[in-house]
């Protein structure tokens, strides 16, 4: 933990020198979303990551990388897949389905971890693989949508 307590984030290097959202996006050629979501801690792609570091440093005119500003990566993370197993719908009057919920790093992951329920149900012949990365809600239950991996640091608010 001690590692991200001493990089600065991207909000507290902005304290210092100001930079707008929008000109930092087309700097780094991103959607101001992505950028957006750096600035208030929230997972962006490592190669995002890298291309705003970049373009912060050319902008302020500071020799910076992801070693000495702390942004959040995906890649720290593991992301919820929904892998829904169906019958042939075409024809069928009542077509079965059946979900399972794993936190995997890509759709391959998802599937080695899916691997031993796909056979319990290897009767349901269609597969399908959603990523939620915003999670889902059930009734009052809230399922989140990423978990950080073991061994990575958590982020210091």
């Amino acid at each position: 933990m001690e590692e991200r307590k001493k990089k600065p984030t991207l909000e507290q290097i902005r304290t210092f020198h100001f930079f707008d959202i929008p000109t930092l996006a087309t700097l780094a050629g991103l959607e101001t979303r992505t950028v957006y979501h750096a600035l208030l801690r929230q997972p962006v792609f490592q190669r995002d990551a890298e291309k705003i570091v970049a373009a912060l440093a050319q902008h302020i005119g500071l020799e910076l990388s992801l070693e000495n500003v702390d942004i959040v990566v995906w890649e720290e993370y593991q992301v919820l897949w929904v892998i829904r197993a169906s019958s042939d719908a075409h024809g069928e009057e009542n077509p079965t389905d059946a979900y399972h919920f794993v936190y995997a790093r890509n759709q391959q992951h998802a599937r080695d971890l899916a691997r031993k329920w796909l056979e319990q149900v290897s009767h349901l012949s269609y597969r399908s693989y959603t990523a939620c990365p915003n999670g889902f809600q059930i009734g009052c239950i809230f399922i989140p949508g990423y978990i950080q991996k073991e061994g990575c640091l958590l982020p210091v608010e």
